[in-house]
């Protein structure tokens, strides 16, 4: 791997989700169920707002697309979960690409506004289209995903079922964006129009981001789908879109181990604030005022100053 700036904090917190997995605590099982869950949701986000520059209010769409795609698949289609999941993450993917068709032409506040519409696009569908999606009332009863006979209904079994897969696309996230596309989409970010006097293919490398980010949130919103076995309209809402970007700017944009980092502490954050209900998004506003204000790289970035005054005190009583 040529770049391996993202592996050291990576490790440690691939090191410390591997312990959580033998905690006798239940309510904490399904607290880091949904950690993983939301880290590949945060991962699809960082793609597009992190590295190539493309500000998301609608990732809340993809989500509830891979949802509802597994859950019509599993239920009225039968089909095997693993299957139906994998089908409903390739598939939100491609509906990333055709959102993005329109999208990559436009930018600044117009193409937030478009992300924005397509999500509630998808959320009204799920509303409307009563004969396919359930309507109001949501899909119930979503079959337990099972390997080989083993069914993976317990909140334990989940959590190792869900580890080894942020583990994987974790490592396949790393390894997109330290590749030349990644770095093209850097370099995107920074500048498209000396991007594209280099002779990179800027409209081609964003639609491929979308559907990178298309994929990764879709396969958190199917893996959602099977862990809570029901969904409905009212879980996709715009906040939900605002809690990922939470996440992806509070851990830090455009660095892996911010996107997990993001999802823990929101996740934590919104299990203890439950009592403030709407409220809530208030507390997330202020996170965000005071991130994008006084600290643009996220927590990642305070910890890598933290880490460098110590390195720097300790050469300086060496020397």
């Amino acid at each position: 791997m040529k770049n391996i700036k993202h592996i050291s904090p990576l490790f440690i917190l691939i090191l410390m989700f591997s312990i959580i997995g033998f905690i006798p605590n239940i309510y904490y099982l399904h607290l880091f169920n949904l950690i993983l869950i939301y880290s590949l949701f945060s991962l699809g986000l960082n793609i597009l707002t992190g590295y190539t520059g493309i500000t998301s209010f609608g990732h809340a769409g993809f989500f509830a697309f891979g949802a509802y795609a597994t859950a019509i698949l599993s239920t009225r289609y039968i089909m095997p979960p693993i299957l139906s999941i994998f089908f409903a993450s390739f598939l939100t993917g491609i509906a990333g690409f055709i959102i993005g068709l329109p999208v990559i032409r436009i930018s600044g506040i117009y193409l937030a506004m478009v992300t924005l519409a397509s999500a509630e696009f998808i959320r009204l569908l799920a509303i409307n289209w009563e004969s396919l999606t359930g309507g109001p009332l949501g899909i119930s009863n979503i079959p337990a995903i099972s390997i080989l006979g083993f069914y993976i209904n317990s909140e334990r079994s989940f959590f190792f079922f869900l580890y080894p897969i942020l583990i994987i696309l974790t490592f396949v996230f790393i390894r997109i964006i330290d590749s030349r596309f990644g770095r093209s989409l850097e370099a995107i970010k920074d500048d498209e129009r000396a991007a594209e006097s280099i002779g990179i293919p800027c409209a081609k490398n964003k639609l491929i981001s979308f559907f990178i980010s298309g994929f990764y949130s879709g396969l958190a919103g199917a893996l959602y789908a099977h862990f809570d076995r029901f969904i409905s309209p009212d879980t996709f809402t715009f906040s939900l879109s605002i809690l990922v970007l939470c996440m992806v700017i509070i851990g830090g944009m455009g660095t892996v181990p911010g996107s997990i980092l993001g999802a823990i502490i929101i996740v934590i954050l919104l299990e203890y604030l439950q009592p403030l209900g709407d409220y809530r998004l208030l507390v997330y506003g202020l996170l965000l005022a005071i991130m994008i204000s006084y600290y643009p790289q996220g927590l990642i970035g305070i910890l890598k100053e933290i880490w460098g005054y110590f390195k720097k005190n300790r050469f300086q009583r060496n020397n």
